[in-house]
């Protein structure tokens, strides 16, 4: 019988790199002369949007009424790009991409690792500047990225007038956000009123040229990667981190994959069935070499765990094999790694409160967001 070849996908920005490419960016819009609004923290703005982004997404029926049934997590990415069309090329793009690719520790081993064995995927939120640079340091193909386009070259061409917008939405909603201590619920009704009701705007416009690769569309790229290998979801391995991953998680909860919540929140632990918390990439490794008995392999993990978390040298031969061993002594750390498929409501929330901790410790500002 043919052996079945072994497919992983990856989201990039938390699992794979620390950066929030896209957050990165708006942090230097101030420096950008052409908007003339130097004085303001876009920073804060792009939190402000992706706090908006979880709401959008988490509230009931609020997509319904607002109608933008398509609407998916991680949009906020087509929320901003406006702003970086307005203000970046892509050759600039691509060259802040190549000067810091952000990868997490043991990342460019463990993929060399797992390159011996796996077909490496990325489906990632991020724009294609980002993306396809990080792939390319990696050594993954190009054509195994699904990620956000954005061409900017092309969006300079066909518009742009959307100077006033954005001083609407800097000036008038984002200054009144922070005057009411960046309470979202004070701009709620602005920005449902910026966002949905002025479809006619030039901001508007470039915004509905981009399609974000988050939500379904990451769910639909691991379906098109299925497809393609001829491997079933219930034989593929995800990692993700943030609210863009719940539907690529859950689909591979529901088929019997392996969803691994990486460092992630609340949004990922709920919709994954394995939780990873670590500093360093290479704590995957177990999972990988250990997928086709995952359940016994994450018991005997547990069960000894206390024996052996301060100090990668007291974890048993038996448990793993010599040379992931080897990994976690060479850079003195233990991963955690834990069942979510057993746990009660009380042990969920503690492993949320920890991988929080840890993707706040490993990600910097950009663990704060959704």
């Amino acid at each position: 019988m043919l052996k079945v070849k072994n497919v992983c996908c990856w989201d990039l920005e938390g699992p794979v790199s620390t950066l929030d490419f896209a957050a990165e960016l708006s942090r230097l819009l101030n420096q950008k002369p052409i908007l003339e609004l130097q004085d303001f923290d876009f920073g804060a703005l792009f939190e402000m949007l992706s706090e908006y982004d979880d709401y959008l997404i988490e509230i009931p029926g609020v997509k319904e009424e607002l109608n933008i049934d398509d609407y998916q997590p991680g949009d906020t990415l087509r929320l901003v790009a406006p702003l970086y069309m307005s203000c970046f090329s892509d050759k600039e793009l691509i060259s802040l991409a190549e000067q810091n690719l952000g990868l997490l520790p043991g990342c460019t081993e463990l993929m060399k690792i797992l390159k011996k064995k796996w077909d490496i995927y990325i489906i990632s939120t991020s724009y294609t500047h980002f993306a396809n640079t990080v792939a390319k340091n990696l050594n993954i193909p190009q054509d195994h990225v699904f990620c956000t386009e954005l061409d900017l070259n092309k969006a300079a061409k066909s518009f742009l007038n959307i100077k006033s917008d954005v001083n609407f939405l800097v000036k008038n909603i984002f200054q009144q956000f922070l005057t009411n201590d960046k309470k979202l619920s004070s701009v709620l009704e602005n920005l449902n009123e910026f966002f949905w009701n002025k479809r006619e705007s030039d901001y508007i416009k470039a915004m509905n040229q981009v399609q974000v690769r988050g939500g379904t569309r990451k769910e639909l790229a691991v379906e098109t990667i299925s497809k393609e290998t001829n491997v079933p979801i219930s034989e593929i391995v995800a990692l993700g981190d943030s609210i863009t991953d719940i539907n690529m998680l859950q689909r591979l909860k529901d088929e019997g994959g392996i969803a691994v919540s990486f460092n992630g929140n609340r949004f990922t632990v709920g919709r994954a069935n394995v939780a990873i918390t670590t500093v360093n990439n290479l704590g995957t490794l177990p999972i990988f070499e250990y997928k086709d008995s995952i359940e016994s392999f994450l018991d005997l993990w547990e069960k000894n765990y206390n024996n052996f978390y301060t100090n990668p040298n007291d974890i048993p031969e038996e448990l793993i094999s010599k040379e992931i061993k080897n990994y976690f002594v060479k850079y003195q750390f233990v991963p955690e790694i834990e069942n979510l498929k057993n746990k009660s409501n009380q042990e969920l929330d503690l492993i949320i409160a920890k991988q929080k901790k840890m993707r706040k410790k490993v990600r910097g500002w950009a663990g704060n967001l959704g």
